[in-house]
């Protein structure tokens, strides 16, 4: 049946279960509010009022090294619909969390969330609300400043169990924000994967393709042997050391002896499954990285803090992309 309309005071912001509770907060600043090209003076504000979250590409990366930067990825992407959740203990009525976005320009905006609201639903009622132009690149990022450590929402997960994963007082937030990378895994699977990469996997099957390979593996819902060099930071210490990787089924390991795959030779060094794999922002700054194409696995139990991290770096963009996706899709 029809839904009942909606009453003034709370205004739905998805049918997931996330509502709107305040409007775009600016951030603090000397001064009064600032007035719009034309105006005679700050309008009058009602709460009832979406303000615009500027959409701008001025907070991509810089100098070709960030994952996100406009000026190497395509602007049309491909969207795989994900399924709103609907129903169970996550119906309305259920207990709901207050969450903060930011936008690029620092304006925040508070959200009421149910642990059934999606990073999907968030950024579909985010765009309506701030009347942004509708595309597929807009993104929920979950940054962590104090680490320099960044990564974008899948589009399933639960924007409340993110949110209940960060320490109590840290400097943790969601930024809303473009990101043209975000399906390229779906779009242009063949080039993130270069054959030197994957060259267990083509000689397994030498009468395939590397993209029909490829294609294969998204096909299955699985994940190709990925392997090549990484720079690792040693635990506890701010030394790097270049190990040869390999990515299989049951993990990610790291040879002791040059690119053998002798079981001796392979050492375990992370659980992918109960871990997160960011981007680090400033890797040279805060870690000493040997590039500036760092990223992390941080496992689900380190809340916050520099021990547990398991810090990487690879030679180039193309290296790095290749593992982020490769962990994207073992996950």
């Amino acid at each position: 049946g029809a839904r009942p309309p909606l009453s003034p005071p709370t205004d739905n912001a998805m049918e997931g279960g996330a509502q709107q509770s305040s409007l775009w907060e600016p951030p603090e600043q000397d001064g009064g509010p600032a007035e719009r090209d034309g105006g005679e003076g700050p309008p009058e504000v009602r709460r009832s009022q979406p303000l615009f979250i500027h959409g701008s590409s001025q907070g991509a990366g810089k100098g070709g090294s960030h994952p996100w930067d406009r000026n190497h990825l395509p602007h049309e992407l491909v969207s795989r619909r994900v399924p709103w959740c609907r129903g169970g203990p996550d119906s309305p009525g259920a207990p709901s969390q207050v969450v903060k976005v930011f936008g690029e320009d620092g304006a925040c905006r508070s959200l009421e969330a149910s642990a059934a609201t999606t990073a999907r639903q968030l950024c579909e009622s985010l765009v309506r609300r701030t009347r942004a132009l509708q595309d597929h690149s807009w993104a929920l990022v979950e940054l962590h400043q104090h680490l320099a450590l960044e990564r974008c929402l899948e589009d399933h997960e639960s924007v409340v169990e993110v949110q209940s994963s960060w320490a109590p007082g840290a400097d943790s937030r969601f930024v809303f924000r473009k990101n043209f990378a975000k399906y390229e895994l779906f779009k242009s699977s063949a080039l993130l994967f270069p054959e030197v990469m994957v060259s267990s996997c083509l000689e397994a099957n030498k009468s395939m393709a590397h993209s029909e390979l490829i294609q294969n593996f998204l096909n299955s819902g699985s994940c190709p042997e990925v392997q090549g060099f990484l720079h690792l930071r040693e635990a506890g210490r701010k030394v790097w050391k270049r190990f040869h990787f390999s990515l299989r089924r049951s993990g990610l390991y790291y040879s002791t002896k040059g690119t053998s795959k002798d079981p001796r030779h392979l050492q375990y060094f992370a659980d992918l499954t109960e871990s997160n794999i960011y981007y680090v922002t400033q890797g040279k700054k805060l870690y000493g990285t040997p590039t500036e194409f760092g990223f992390c696995i941080k496992p689900h139990k380190v809340r916050s803090g520099v021990k547990g991290l398991r810090l990487l770096c690879s030679e180039d963009e193309q290296s790095r992309s290749c593992w982020m996706a490769a962990f994207r899709l073992f996950k």
